[in-house]
């Protein structure tokens, strides 16, 4: 059984709850004044909140050295506070951002789904095989 130690686990954590709290205030900040103005723009915003997502993650992994076979119970540790974040956020969306429109909550749930959609995409990627040129 792979399990990810205290130490991973801990920096894993908090580097997902940075991660999760840094998106947040992204789209609390410009969600619906500058964000949702157009959908290439709220598009290109959430793969790059996604991307840096992404590359906290990647930051995390090469800091702990973490190897490519652990590293999905390490994304899943990482992905956790965003998940429940994400999910008090929304079930309380409306008594947060009263103002908002109520289609910004769905817009909020992707831009924080495409973030873990990326981050899945990285921890999935498994363990690299040399490959042999043959001439």
């Amino acid at each position: 059984m792979v399990v990810v130690s205290k130490e991973d686990g801990l920096t894993f954590g908090l580097a997902g709850v940075l991660a999760f709290a840094v998106s947040t205030a992204w789209y609390a900040a410009f969600g619906a004044g500058l964000l949702e103005t157009s959908f290439w723009f709220y598009a290109a915003n959430a793969f790059l909140v996604g991307g840096a997502v992404t590359f906290l993650f990647y930051v995390a992994t090469r800091l702990r050295h973490t190897p490519r076979r652990k590293r999905l119970l390490a994304a899943a540790v990482f992905a956790a506070p965003g998940l429940i974040g994400a999910a008090i956020m929304v079930a309380l969306f409306k008594d947060i951002f009263p103002a908002w429109d109520p289609v910004s909550l769905g817009r909020y749930a992707a831009f924080m789904l495409l973030g873990d959609a990326l981050l899945a995409g990285v921890a999935f990627d498994g363990p690299r095989r040399a490959v042999s040129r043959a001439r």
